[in-house]
């Protein structure tokens, strides 16, 4: 009954929502009459959408509205018939013209700094620098209409480096067990490292004509040693962003080279063969540059796993020399030894015994300090596996804790979105309700319950008083029973004719049900 109860409300108070302005309550559906049914089925149809595709329950919330307008835009847009460009309005124009769009084209832009990730705090004279001479953003840019483009680029990859770093710092940097700055300092020194070995090696390397490469390498890693600031503003690269850097770089030497074209009186056409031909010339001197650098690649690599194994060979020979030496010192020794060989052997059994007391003391003071060293070292031991434990369950406790973070945020977004919808529906319920009417209904709401629970107590009292009566009686027939029993023993007992009558019929009454059965299975 309370199952109905409640469903009845639910659907009272969803008609009153969608603005039924009749008497509804959870009386019209249990105990309901046909024109009143009659009345609130044509008014939800009349509620119905007219058009299928629209659709009643659409999400609230700005990125909804925005996918909405965007979509309103399109349909209007696309609603709109195509007019050729030669026979359109200025109105058209703005519309389906391209007169106002504009290349996104990006350049660098250098703003001023506070820190650096990998080297630490800025030197004083890149911020004399940033302060004095670095010109404004829209004064770095050779054409204003990129500024736009530029500014979103650089907040771009502001934004993916950001996102790059929280995602390394949780998958990697918080299990190294360091600090945000001395894990980027890490990260620092091991590039730098890993920078100077490969510019040590292709010095190493490098072929014997080279030797303005040779130069630069050197000139190159004197840079790298004179300090860290410069190497804080190199990144690392692969052959393919150099090849990109390089034919950037030759594309920019181009204009410099075109500029004195003008002067002679070539046709344009003879420009235009002759800018192929340097290009096709500039392509093949970059193939072939290419080329170069990986045949020196593969002479590095070569090259590299033959000094490892040369450095493995001369490490095996100076482990033999020095056996070799060894046993040649004891030989000499026992040749020094043989003119005067009872002596030298008198003293040396002297030395030896000497050497077995010695070695014997020395164990035993040995063994002195180890039993409180072990101790010792068990006791840290267990001090680092419990520190380690403990370290463990702080990142897990940590992780844990970033997860929550997350699924609050989470929380939090749905909470409000669904708080916007609740308003809206709020707003949009009827303001013109009086309280009266849901006064009277919880009345008679009230009341009914009351009756129900009046009802309901005196089914229960009812209930208890039959369930008296049948335990009294089944009590009773139960005795009855027993009594009828002990005189149908007796009886039986005694040997005279009502006994052996009374047994027959109880004979015939047990073999009645027998063939009664045997007779049913037989039909």
């Amino acid at each position: 009954m309370s199952a109905r109860f409640r469903i009845g409300m639910s659907l009272a108070q969803a008609c009153q929502d969608l603005g039924y302005q009749g008497e509804v309550g959870y009386q019209t559906f249990l105990y309901s009459n046909e024109p009143e049914i009659r009345r609130l089925l044509l008014f939800l149809v009349e509620k119905f959408p007219r058009d299928a595709s629209e659709d009643a329950n659409q999400p609230v919330g700005k990125s909804a509205t925005l996918h909405r307008a965007i979509a309103d835009a399109i349909k209007r847009q696309l609603a709109i018939p195509w007019v050729p460009p030669a026979c359109r309005t200025p109105g058209l124009q703005l519309l389906q013209g391209s007169r106002l769009m504009k290349p996104f084209q990006a350049q660098q832009l250098i703003l001023p700094q506070e820190s650096d990730p990998f080297i630490g705090k800025v030197s004083p004279e890149r911020r004399e620098f940033f302060v004095k001479f670095l010109p404004p953003v829209s004064a770095q840019l050779p054409q204003p209409a990129s500024l736009v483009p530029s500014l979103l680029e650089l907040n771009m990859t502001e934004l993916s480096a950001a996102q790059e770093w929280d995602s390394e710092w949780k998958s990697q940097g918080l299990g190294s067990r360091m600090t945000p700055e001395e894990y980027r300092q890490w990260k620092h020194q091991r590039l730098h490292h890993r920078l100077l070995d490969q510019l040590r090696q292709a010095s190493r390397a490098g072929p014997s004509q080279q030797g303005t490469t040779n130069r630069e390498l050197l000139q190159l890693l004197e840079t790298f040693g004179a300090g860290h600031e410069q190497a804080g503003a190199l990144a690392k690269g692969s052959r393919f962003t150099h090849t990109q850097h390089l034919a950037y770089k030759q594309d920019a030497e181009i204009p410099t080279q075109v500029e004195t074209l003008p002067n002679s009186r070539t046709s344009e056409q003879e420009f235009r063969e002759n800018q192929a031909a340097e290009l096709e010339n500039l392509e093949g001197e970059l193939s072939h540059l290419i080329a170069q650098i990986e045949e020196l690649e593969g002479q590095m690599s070569t090259l590299g796993l033959t000094l490892t194994q040369v450095e493995g060979e001369v490490r095996q020979q100076q482990m033999g020399v020095t056996e070799q030496e060894q046993i040649l010192r004891v030989k000499g020794r026992t040749v020094e030894l043989l003119p005067d060989a009872e002596n030298n052997m008198a003293k040396l059994q002297v030395l030896v015994e000497s050497s077995a007391q010695r070695v014997i003391q020395l164990a035993a003071q040995w063994e002195k300090h180890r039993v409180p060293l072990i101790q010792e070292f068990r006791e840290l031991k267990a001090l680092h596996d419990s520190k380690e434990m403990e370290s463990s369950q702080r990142l897990l406790e940590i992780r844990e804790l970033h997860e929550r973070i997350r699924l609050a945020a989470d929380e939090t977004k749905r909470k409000d979105d669904l708080y916007k919808q609740l308003l809206v529906e709020v707003e949009s319920l009827p303001k013109d309700i009086s309280r009266s009417a849901y006064t009277q209904r919880i009345l008679e709401i009230v009341g009914n319950i009351c009756k129900q629970k009046e009802e309901i107590t005196k089914i229960l009292h009812d209930t208890k008083e039959l369930q008296k009566e049948i335990n009294s009686l089944a009590g009773k027939l139960d005795r009855t029973f027993a009594v009828t029993d002990e005189l149908v023993f007796k009886v039986m007992a005694g040997g005279s004719e009502e006994g052996r009558a009374l047994k027959g019929q109880i004979e015939e009454a047990n073999v009645f049900p027998l063939s009664l059965s045997a007779g049913c299975q037989a039909g």
